[in-house]
């Protein structure tokens, strides 16, 4: 039994396609020194596979170039992708609006490679590509296919469960193989499991947030197309091997769009392809320090309560949050804290008071009685696996003025005001991080 297929692949040049999203890409290394970062888009077992690249350090030999020329690209003309490259690099040369990149295009004795970034020369030639390409490539030349780690603030995506021929499974994030070698995975305790890949007999991925569909976690669809000339596009989750002698009964399931599953013998199965997922939703968290709270994902700092002639007071009201005034008004609030005490917060409008004995003293908070009758109660409350909790409240009936969400344990608030004035809902200095729903934690 062999998990990777031997393919054969020949060397081709770039082509204007585009990359996958980040948390699908996978980055090959070659035995010759060269790393593709992409996804494979176009697989014909026994033949080729094509990968689609967003970021490519290609190695050539001497004799295969023919030439270099070599300009110097201005700032103002230099994509998003390359600036962010130069400031990390520290590659510019000259300063301010004036400064440049040197960049180069290579004649090869196939063609030519635009826009690049030489970063070696001699012997060999090492060139970084930033722009959407497709290259094919001899398995034989891989070394490792590796993935980056998900990112922590990440709260959906898919992870593999491996069956080994011993009974033993591992789940966990996909890291890195070794072709025809070994597989790496990163379990939920942290411990890299590594094993043999001609071990495995089955291949399952796993969703990460169960309360997602499997559609939503993935940015990739696959497209399988079968010797009969029918195709289905959907999501590969199981692919199951048999010994060497019973290869013939290899198959695989694919869950179609319509929620049906198919299963598809690899014997029968003459090409795959991949193409974007446009049900793909990934849902992100948000850091918080404990001082901090999130309003619809503006971030701002809580401020303590005091409490004065029966009034939970607030020494200032100003806020940089300003949301839209709507009748009905969805408000969503995050802080950094456990979802039973997340479960007490509460929406409450600021209120002036005056000073019973000053009548010249205003005071800005709320009463006991506003806590009683007039708070609004949270709709739902989920917890993220980074333990940032999330509280929904709907404001119906709203009108202007400040707002605040209370927090009766920690005795604090975190303060917004809800206003008509339409130039003050965007607010330059204090962007929202776009909201993704959290994973509920049962």
């Amino acid at each position: 039994m062999k998990i990777s297929k031997l393919i054969w692949v020949s060397f081709a040049l770039f082509v204007g396609l585009t990359s996958a999203r980040a948390q699908d890409e996978k980055t090959m290394i070659l035995k010759n020194g060269s790393e593709l970062t992409g996804y494979s888009s176009l697989e014909r077992p026994g033949e080729s596979m094509t990968f689609t690249t967003s970021k490519a350090i290609v190695v050539l030999p001497k004799d295969t170039i023919m030439s270099i020329i070599d300009k110097s690209v201005k700032y103002s003309q230099l994509s998003e992708e390359w600036k962010r490259w130069a400031d990390e690099n520290n590659a510019y040369t000259g300063t301010g609006n004036n400064k440049t990149l040197s960049m180069s295009e290579i004649i090869t004795k196939g063609g030519a490679v635009n826009n690049v970034r030489i970063l070696e020369k001699g012997e060999r030639i090492k060139y970084l590509q930033l722009s959407p390409g497709s290259y094919s490539i001899k398995w034989d030349q891989i070394s490792a296919i590796k993935v980056e780690p998900r990112d922590r603030l990440l709260l959906s995506g898919l992870n593999k469960r491996y069956k080994l021929l011993s009974g033993m499974e591992y789940e966990g994030e996909y890291l890195e193989a070794i072709p025809n070698k070994t597989i790496s995975l990163r379990t939920s305790t942290g411990v890299i499991e590594v094993f043999n890949s001609d071990d495995v007999v089955k291949d399952i991925v796993v969703k990460v947030n169960p309360d997602q569909s499997l559609f939503e976690q993935s940015g990739l669809l696959d497209i399988v197309s079968m010797k009969d000339g029918s195709m289905y596009t959907g999501i590969i989750f199981e692919k199951n091997y048999a010994l060497v002698s019973e290869k013939a009964q290899d198959y695989l399931l694919i869950q179609l769009k319509g929620g049906s599953t198919m299963s598809l013998k690899l014997d029968d199965i003459v090409e795959y392809r991949k193409e974007r997922n446009p049900e793909y939703n990934p849902l992100t968290d948000i850091e918080l320090e404990d001082v901090e709270g999130a309003i619809n994902r503006f971030i701002t700092k809580c401020r303590k309560l005091k409490e004065v002639s029966n009034i939970f007071t607030i020494d200032s009201i100003a806020s940089d949050i300003n949301l839209e005034l709507k009748n009905s008004m969805n408000i969503t609030a995050e802080f950094r804290m456990e979802q039973d005490k997340a479960q007490q917060l509460k929406l409450l409008k600021v209120r002036n008071y005056k000073d019973k004995k000053n009548k010249k003293v205003t005071y800005h908070g709320f009463s006991y009685e506003d806590i009683i009758k007039r708070a609004v109660l949270p709709v739902s409350v989920t917890t993220s696996v980074n333990g940032i909790s999330k509280v929904e409240f709907n404001l119906q009936n709203a009108q202007a003025g400040t707002y605040c969400i209370y927090d009766p344990i920690g005795n604090r608030v975190a303060i917004f005001n809800v206003t008509t004035d339409i130039s003050k809902v965007a607010t330059p200095n204090n962007k929202p991080q776009p909201y993704k729903p959290h994973r509920t934690i049962n």
